[in-house]
Formats: C-alpha cells, sequence, structure tokens
C-alpha cells in the first residue's frame, strides 16, 4: 500500500507542476456550477433543455470523468518521451503493479468527479447506490481512455488528438439517452458510453442493470484489448 500511496503522491505532483493539464483539476467545479445554476438559467431561454436533463448531466459525468486519465496520459508520454520508463524497471514494485496504481488513481479520481455531479447537480434522485454506479462507469471509461490514448500515442501532440477522438466517440454515446435501441440507433450501441448515457436515463431498476452490465461488459472488453499493447509501450 506504501508503493501505491507514493506512486500517487509522485503523480500527482507531476499534474500539479503542469499547469497546460493542472487546471483541470478544477473543471469539474465549474461544471457543477453550471449545472446547478446555470442550467435553470438557460431553460428560461430554452424550455426543450429541460427534456434533456439526463443527457447533459451524463455528458458531464462522461467527461470529468476521463479528465484524470487525460492528465496522467500526459505525464506517462512524458516520461516515455525522456526516456524514464527503463528507469521504471528497477523500482521496488513489479510493472504490473505500478500500472494497476496508476489504473487504480484514475479510477479513484474519476469516480470522484462524476459523483460530485450527480449528488451535487440537482438534477433527479438517482440515490446513493446508483449515484455511485454510474460514477463508476464513468471512471472505468476514464480508465479504458487512458490505456487506449497511451498505446496509441507516440508523443504528445497524437495523445491529445487521441484524447480528442475519445471525448467524441464518448459524446456520440448520448444517442443512449435519446431513442431506444433500434434502427439506425443501434450502430453507436458499439460505444460504451451509449450504454452509460442509457442507464443515466433509465426509468426503472430492470433498465438502469441491464444498460449498466452492458456498459461494464463493453469497457472491460476494451480494457483487455488494449491492456497488452498499454504494458509493452511502457515496458
Amino acid at each position: 500500500m506504501s508503493g501505491t500511496t507514493t506512486i500517487w503522491r509522485n503523480d500527482l505532483r507531476s499534474i500539479v507542476r503542469d499547469r497546460t493539464v493542472s487546471v483541470l483539476l478544477f473543471v469539474p467545479l465549474i461544471f457543477l456550477g453550471l449545472l446547478r445554476f446555470g442550467l435553470p438559467l438557460l431553460e428560461r431561454k430554452w424550455p426543450a433543455l429541460g427534456d434533456h436533463h439526463t443527457v447533459l448531466l451524463g455528458l458531464f459525468c462522461v467527461i470529468v470523468g476521463m479528465f484524470p486519465a487525460f492528465m496522467l496520459s500526459f505525464v506517462m508520454v512524458d516520461e516515455r518521451d525522456q526516456g524514464l520508463v527503463s528507469a521504471f524497471k528497477v523500482l521496488p514494485v513489479s510493472p504490473n503493479r505500478f500500472l494497476m496504481s496508476r489504473l487504480s488513481m484514475v479510477v479513484a479520481l474519476g469516480l470522484l468527479y462524476p459523483l460530485l455531479l450527480v449528488l451535487g447537480a440537482g438534477i433527479g434522485s438517482y440515490g446513493l447506490g446508483r449515484s455511485l454506479l454510474l460514477a463508476a462507469l464513468c471512471a472505468t471509461g476514464g480508465a479504458a481512455a487512458m490505456i487506449t490514448a497511451v498505446t496509441l500515442a507516440r508523443n504528445k501532440i497524437e495523445c491529445l488528438t487521441a484524447f480528442k477522438a475519445l471525448f467524441v466517440l464518448a459524446a456520440l454515446g448520448a444517442t443512449g439517452a435519446l431513442g431506444s435501441f433500434e434502427g439506425w440507433n443501434r450502430v453507436p450501441g458499439i460505444l460504451p458510453t451509449y450504454w452509460v448515457f442509457a442507464a443515466f436515463d433509465a426509468s426503472d431498476t430492470q433498465d438502469f442493470l441491464t444498460s449498466s452490465a452492458m456498459a461494464a461488459l463493453l469497457l472491460g472488453l476494451f480494457v483487455w484489448i488494449f491492456y497488452r499493447s498499454f504494458r509493452r509501450n511502457l515496458f
């Protein structure tokens, strides 16, 4: 546990030192203010927004769930560019534990941000258990995004490009809360976030659990596909 704590502390210090990405630590608070206080003001001008609360909440939660992954991915790509990866091989922890410690930090921070929005935005009444599961799905999506980006990117520019694409793909899953799983709406159903949005919009427990299970299955599949390449790229 002490090794994991040390890795977390060093990674957080690296994130804070990089002002380009450290600002994202505070953006979820801005999003919370927008949802809590800005959305009611916008509804006065555009009443139709009232029909899409769950889509907006899901979108903000999915995005902030990827913020920790975005920040740590830049740190990891930078370490690879500086040739520091070889030094990690002599650490007193195994490469697998080192990677899992970083993934656990991404999941922990990725869990905190969406949970803050779900509980504090004043949109819907999800309850603590459902809120935790929704936040966990968003956090797992962040971990999958980090594995994918670091696997595909060879430098910071490519990492940024990868995350731009991942943010767009994540947002495309919003159709999961805009229509039933039929016709052309089956196409984005291959995206894990489609089912995350569907879980946000679920009207009953069965639909919620089904959507959550599908999201977890697809996220697990993405993690499994990219994890081996992820390890090879770092070690």
